[in-house]
This record gives C-alpha cells, structure tokens and sequence, in this order.
C-alpha cells in the first residue's frame, strides 16, 4: 500500500480529507501535525541528548509523559511536546524553541535534516497531513526567504530521496482562498467568537523576515501570501511529482474517485488489461454478477443470463466490430469485467452508440475498482473515436451513483430503470 501524502494551503480543508480517507482505508498509519512522524518534524522538538537530559531536568514533574512522547532517532530526540498536557507555565513555548523550522536552523542543515529523514524512510501504508509541502514551504519562503527557483532546486533534490513508487500526493486546490480562510477564521474562535487563529496566523506573517521585508500586516496580504504558495507548490507538483500527484478541488472534489485511486493503490498486483480472446467465456459469470438483486429478494437461477435479451450482451463477443472489453485483475484472478457492445439493449438510445455493461465479483464491491474500469472504458471509448455511450440501471441500484461520478446523466426513465448517457 502507498504511502498518501495531503497538502493545500490553509483553509483547503486538508484534515477533513486526512478524516475521510481515514474512514475508507483504515490500515493506514496516520500522521498529523504534531504527531511523531517519520518524515515531518512539525510541533516536535529535534534535539540532542544533552539537550533532552536538560529538558527531563527542568521538567521532572512530567518526566514520565515526556520519555511516552519521545523517539530517538538516529541520535536525535524528537518529543511530540503538543501531546502533553500540563500546567507548567512556559512549558510549550520553551520546548517550541527546540523545532527546526521558523529559522531556527540554518538553511543547509535544514535541508539536511528533511532530505535524509525522507531518504531513511522506507515504510508504507502511512498517511500524511501536511508533511511534504506546508511547514517545510513556509519556512523556506518566510525565513529563509528563498526564490521560487530556488524552493523548486530544494524540491528537485528531496524528490531524488523519495521512494515514488509508493509516493501518492492529493492536493487540495482553492480558487477561492479567502473564502475559505474566512471560513476557518470562524471555525477557529471560540464560544464568544473571538478569533484565535487568525491573527496569530497573521502575526506568523507580518514577524517573518518575509513579511517584515514586503510590510506585509493585513488580511489581503495573507490571501497574497497563500496565492503565492499554492501557485509555487502547483508549480512543484508540475515539474517534479507529475503523475504521483493528484489535484482536487477544495471542499468539493470526487470522493469517489479518492476511494478508487485508494482501492488501485491498496492491491499490489493491481490492473487493468484488455481481456484475452481465451477469457471470453468469464463474460458470462460477469453478465451473472450484473443483475441487480434487490435486498431481500433470492437471486435467480443462473440459466437465466441465456435468455435472449441477456445473450445480446455477450454472445459471440469479440467478433462483432465495437466489442471492447477490460478486466480488473488482482494477484492473477480476475475479478471484475467492464465492456460496450453495439446492440438493441435496455439502455440503447441511438445508432453507433455503445451499451456499457460492468461487474465485480462481490468480494471486491466497494474498494472503487469499478470506478476505476469505467474510467478507463470511458478514456478508450473516447479514443476511439465515439462521441457518447448508454446504460440501462435499476433505480434501486446503488451503481447510479458511480455512474453520475463518472460522467452519465439521467436522459430518460421507466417504472424501474434510469437510461444513462456520457457525453465524451
């Protein structure tokens, strides 16, 4: 399984992702800020051992929460301080001072500590909440005031250290950034609406050398600054991370196709191919494993699918010009089957317009490979040449749904069927 990375600029509505992925794919290990994780260091110390020894000294009262908050890494110690609670004062902001960003390190060693914690990183299935972009970019741009070519040149190099093959990066893109940050500027007040996040987020900006050299001090040039950010990471994502990223809308992107870039990633030996002629007879299970069974109502003999109307979908399939088919294929079974024909089906509308048809074995419902064969049906369709295709679908049928993320529409109906189109 990938390792899944979730970036935007503030307000894009990262954590509610991180929280949704979460629910679909709980094998994951997740790593959110503040949390001790392999390749970020935000809202932990980094420290050495005579510095840990110091701060176990200082705060003796908490010395057991604080060893259950620590790692040692490579000689390093790296407490998770925002897990502790306690009422020591000036116990959080003492051991902020031990964080490598905000300019606390020098730019080298900076990205010496980010390049070889990601090049010793070599685990999967984790989930990620702002580790490769957010705090690493703020530093860069608002300390060490670096160039955009410059942070692209640093990107570059920690790419070379990263293990892409099980590397996914969704990014959450906002068009509209100060709505969004108006949005958590309410969400992050508290019960008298006084307003906590934003002006330390605001005084973040206008004290960084950055922000001190533009006179930056309002919310206009807080929405500047994100504009500029997301643009630069945009840019990054386009010339360095290409296909292992992908961009969503904020807010308002397709769950659908997140959990079926999930359930591709999750199966080792997963694919999608173009059926083999010697595997034409499986086309038959398929046309099984297609009729809708509603809850409650026992499933029909098998010899049903050699009624003639069930026949045109598959008989002699491959013979006729327009037959297209692929297969999913986990670990050398396979276990779902997306095809078009030409034919006088349910779902015909015109002339030289393909009928889909797609199943999965039941197993292997739900993890999104269906979404995945359509799109990949869809995308060859379009190649070749065709301009629209149609289904037929019971309107109980829970598959109305993926039908619409992928593109069809609702054109016409019957007492118990929607006929479907995608324009292509």
């Amino acid at each position: 399984m990938k390792n899944i990375f979730v970036e935007g600029i503030q307000g894009a509505g990262k954590s509610t992702l991180v929280n949704n992925i979460m629910k679909w794919n709980p094998k994951l290990r997740v790593c959110r800020e503040g949390d001790y994780s392999p390749v970020e260091l935000a809202w932990c110390t980094y420290m050495s051992k005579q510095e840990y020894e110091a701060v176990l000294e200082k705060y003796k009262p908490i010395k057991d929460e604080i060893v259950k908050n620590t790692v040692e890494e490579q000689g390093k110690y790296i407490i998770s301080y925002t897990k502790i609670i306690t009422d020591i004062p000036g116990f959080h902001k003492d051991l902020e001072n031990y964080e490598v960003y905000n300019g606390r390190k020098p730019l080298a060693e900076l990205k010496e500590i980010v390049a070889t914690r990601y090049k010793n990183f070599t685990d999967t299935a984790y989930l990620f909440e702002c580790s490769f972009f957010q705090n690493i970019m703020e530093d860069l741009i608002l300390f060490h005031m670096l160039s955009d070519d410059e942070i692209k040149a640093f990107y570059r190099e920690l790419w070379e250290c990263i293990d892409a093959k099980n590397f996914m990066l969704f990014y959450l893109f906002s068009d509209n950034p100060e709505e969004n940050i108006n949005v958590i500027r309410k969400e992050r007040s508290d019960e008298a609406g006084t307003e906590l996040w934003y002006p330390m987020m605001l005084a973040y900006l206008a004290d960084s050398p950055y922000g001190r050299k533009h006179g930056y001090s309002s919310f206009a040039d807080l929405i500047r600054h994100f504009q500029h950010r997301q643009a630069l990471e945009l840019s990054i994502i386009k010339e360095i991370v290409g296909k292992n990223a992908v961009i969503l809308p904020a807010k308002e992107y397709d769950a659908e196709q997140i959990r079926a870039l999930l359930g591709a990633s999750e199966q080792s030996n997963y694919r999608i191919r173009r059926i083999n002629q010697r595997e034409i007879a499986l086309l038959d299970d398929f046309l099984y494993e297609a009729i809708f069974i509603p809850e409650g109502v026992d499933a029909p003999p098998r010899e049903i699918i050699n009624a003639p109307e069930l026949q045109v979908y598959v008989k002699d399939f491959g013979r006729q010009e327009g037959d297209i088919c692929f297969v999913a294929e986990v670990e050398e079974k396979i276990v779902g089957a997306v095809w078009v024909r030409i034919m006088e089906d349910y779902g015909h509308v015109e002339e030289g317009v393909p009928s889909f048809a797609i199943s999965l074995y039941n197993e292997y419902r739900g993890r999104g490979i269906g979404t995945v064969m359509m799109k990949r049906m869809l995308a060859e369709l379009k190649a070749e040449g065709y301009l629209k295709t149609s289904l037929a679908v019971q309107k109980a049928n829970y598959a109305v749904k993926m039908y619409k993320n992928v593109g069809f529409e609702i054109v016409d109906e019957n007492e118990e069927e929607y006929i479907m189109v995608c324009v292509l």
